[in-house]
């Protein structure tokens, strides 16, 4: 990592904590360089503006989710491993001190920055590129689908506290799911057993004489 690419994530880790402790509408360039240690004209050198800095912000949190599908195996080729994967991240444990504070800090961006459509552009992209992911997962297109907006449903309900499931019935949500998935992998499956013939193989089995 470079200097500036360090000074730039402080920068950032700097903004999350202003947001986490004083909301995001007290966000400014100047409680950002506070936070991180750093100058105003350093804030300025990567962040000309407040909204670069909340888009900057988002588009974090997009990453830190591509990371985690990158660890559970998004990338492997196989059939259904995105659509795996994206279920995976999704349901990681709930009470984990990296995930409430990642929780947190979305919801007071996502709450801070409604008004301003531009500022979720980031966030846009991912979700565009993450559906692209999934329809070409070699899963039926719905199916993959489904899996999603179960799990961003459920990103949702936690983001905001609107009736999070409890932990058993949200293990028992995320097994349907695995299930689910497992189903459409064998569906997409061809059935086991000798290769079927073509229809030019068939036409020379038919003209094969038979044995004396």
């Amino acid at each position: 990592m470079t200097r500036a690419e360090d000074t730039r994530g402080r920068i950032l880790f700097g903004a999350e904590e202003v947001v986490l402790r004083d909301g995001v509408a007290h966000l400014t360039l100047e409680a950002a360089a506070h936070e991180a240690g750093v100058s105003k004209g350093g804030v300025l050198y990567h962040f000309p503006s407040r909204a670069a800095l909340v888009a900057a912000m988002v588009e974090r949190l997009g990453e830190s989710f591509d990371a985690d599908l990158e660890r559970q195996g998004a990338r492997s080729g196989q059939p259904g491993a995105f659509t795996s994967a994206y279920l995976a991240a999704s349901f990681g444990p709930s009470s984990a001190a990296s995930e409430i504070r990642e929780r947190r800090l979305g919801a007071a961006l996502i709450a801070g920055v409604a008004a301003d459509s531009g500022l979720l552009k980031p966030l846009r992209e991912r979700f565009a590129a993450w559906q692209a992911a999934l329809e070409a997962d070699g899963l039926d297109p719905a199916s993959a689908s489904l899996v999603r907006l179960a799990a961003d449903g459920l990103w949702i309900t936690e983001l905001f506290d609107l009736a999070p499931l409890a932990e058993d019935l949200r293990s028992s949500v995320r097994d349907q799911l695995v299930a689910h998935v497992n189903s459409s992998l064998a569906k997409r499956r061809p059935p086991a057993g000798p290769r079927a013939l073509d229809g030019h193989n068939t036409e020379r089995a038919r003209s094969k004489p038979a044995s004396p």
